[in-house]
Formats: structure tokens, C-alpha cells, sequence
């Protein structure tokens, strides 16, 4: 518990300036997200493909390669609004060719290894560069209803993945009696779950004012705010549970406690951050959408 807790204050103490302070203010601040992001994404898929080389020892080969992977589909998602062209996409595409041409060439490769090839760019790549970037979101203008810059939107997300989780934990811990998912985590209970979601959505709505997304001009705005924000932070605390449920199916498979050892305490860096992976993807999606429906229709 003491080592868990000193490794969540180092962490907490690194990583909160580069999540608070404006990046367009302070440019180093930008560039060293981004560099502890693309860390961050090149040793989660180390984590993975050591979690597959459980079941085939042949994927040992690619655990450099596939960091390397998912480290440039992070620079190319940051990249992609910048140049305004889908850069990410195409270079996603054009990895999981690659990966597939590389197994079926590697002498003893395997479907086996494509797939975890391809999971893992997927996973630690795609995914987890969604997350990234949202520290970067500007779709909205300052004085529109919903003001979505950078670290605004990474707090408002990380207060719900916080509040779901301990909500969860907390009070299916004291009130837990049915099982969620018991083959898969058998500590998770319905009431736990339940819990998370009404915290995580409570905590979200507060969270809009807290971070100054909102910026509503009357009653009737400050009402919609919160209708729409209480759904918004549900569904993302749902994902936020998803996410768990899927680490938690990964480990199970592949009969493992943790996917790494980086964060004593916590485990590796899929352990740390794999409810935030989930729902920061759902988040970041939503947010693009919205953006190019908004583009489109006003």
C-alpha cells in the first residue's frame, strides 16, 4: 500500500504540470506530453507482446518492433490535425500491412503472431494516442456553449475514470454482493458497478464547471449543460468499467497478474492506465464527430 501510494504521488507530481499548464502558453510543456506519450505507448506494447508470448514464443520477436509502431501512430495522430489530412489513418493502414507481410515472411511466424501484432498496434498505438491527443483538442471556439481545449478536456475525462473507479471499489467492496463478471474479475460486483456509473457521472457534471468547459449564458443553457453532461459522463463512465473488464480478460487468458513492473505498486503501464485507454478513446471519437457535425451543419 505504502509503495502504491508513493508511486501514485511521483506520478501524480510529474505528470499533473504537463497536464495543467497551457500548452500554446508554454510550448515545452506541449512537447513533453507528447514525448512521455509516445514513451508511454512504446512500452505498453512491450507490456503486450510480452503478455503474448505466453501462449506463443514467437511474438518475442516483435516486441521492439511493435513500439516502434505505436510510437509513430502517436506522432501521426498528433500530426494529422496540424496537416489537416487523415495521416494517422493511412499510417495505421499501412502499419497493419506491414505487420502482416513481416509474419507471413518470418521464418516459424504464425497467424498467432499477426494478430497479436496487430492487437497491440491497435490497442497501444491507435487507441492510447486517442488518448493522448485529447490533451491537444481545440474543436471549439473559447465562446461557444462547450469549450473543449487540452487539459480541460483531459480533467474532466481522468475525474471521471477516478471517480468511477474508486466509486466502484469502495462500494462494492462494503455492499458488493452479486458477481459482475466473475469468470473474468471475480472481485467486480453489480452494486460496485452501479455505483461507479452514478459516481462517475455525478463527478463528471462537476467536473464541466470545475474545469471551465461550460459556458452557458442563462438558466435554460445551464440546465442543458447538465442533462447533456450527466449523459455524456455516464456513458464514459461505462467505458471506463469496459476497459477494466478487458484488461481484466487479457491478464485472465494469459494467466498473468500484472502487464508490467514500471509503477511499483501498480503494475505496468496498461495496468495504470487501462480504464483511461477505453473511455479517452470513446471520448476522443465523440469529439471528433461532434466537431465535424458542427463544421458541417453551422
Amino acid at each position: 500500500m505504502k509503495k502504491s501510494l508513493i508511486t501514485a504521488a511521483v506520478l501524480l507530481t510529474l505528470l499533473l504540470p504537463l497536464v495543467v499548464l497551457d500548452h500554446q502558453k508554454y510550448k515545452i510543456v506541449g512537447i513533453l506530453f507528447l514525448i512521455v506519450g509516445v514513451l508511454f505507448s512504446m512500452i505498453a506494447s512491450y507490456e503486450m507482446i510480452s503478455m503474448f508470448c505466453r501462449k506463443h514464443e514467437t511474438v518475442k520477436i516483435y516486441r521492439f518492433l511493435m513500439g516502434i509502431f505505436s510510437g509513430l501512430i502517436v506522432l501521426a495522430i498528433h500530426f494529422s490535425d496540424k496537416f489537416s489530412y487523415p495521416i494517422d489513418l493511412l499510417l495505421f493502414l499501412f502499419i497493419v500491412l506491414a505487420i502482416m507481410l513481416i509474419t507471413i515472411f518470418t521464418k516459424n511466424s504464425t497467424a498467432y503472431d499477426m494478430m497479436a501484432g496487430i492487437i497491440t498496434v491497435v490497442y497501444c498505438g491507435l487507441m492510447l494516442g486517442y488518448v493522448i491527443n485529447i490533451r491537444y483538442l481545440e474543436p471549439f471556439p473559447s465562446d461557444a456553449l462547450i469549450y473543449l481545449r487540452g487539459g480541460r478536456s483531459f480533467g474532466y475525462l481522468y475525474a471521471i475514470v477516478a471517480a468511477t473507479d474508486s466509486f466502484a471499489f469502495l462500494f462494492g467492496m462494503k455492499f458488493g454482493k452479486r458477481r459482475l463478471a466473475p469468470t473474468i474479475s471475480p472481485k467486480k460486483s453489480v452494486e460496485g458497478a452501479i455505483a461507479g456509473l452514478i459516481g462517475g457521472s455525478i463527478v463528471g457534471v462537476l467536473a464541466i464547471f470545475v474545469f471551465k468547459i461550460a459556458n452557458y449564458t442563462n438558466p435554460t443553457q445551464l440546465i442543458l449543460i447538465i442533462i447533456i453532461g450527466f449523459f455524456l459522463s455516464m456513458f464514459i463512465s461505462f467505458m471506463v468499467q469496459i476497459g477494466d473488464l478487458v484488461a481484466s480478460k487479457m491478464k485472465r487468458t494469459f494467466e498473468i497478474k500484472d502487464f508490467g513492473n514500471i509503477f511499483p505498486g501498480h503494475g505496468g503501464v496498461i495496468d495504470r492506465f487501462d480504464s483511461l485507454i477505453y473511455a479517452g478513446t470513446a471520448y476522443y471519437i465523440i469529439v471528433q464527430v461532434l466537431e465535424m457535425l458542427l463544421t458541417r451543419w453551422v
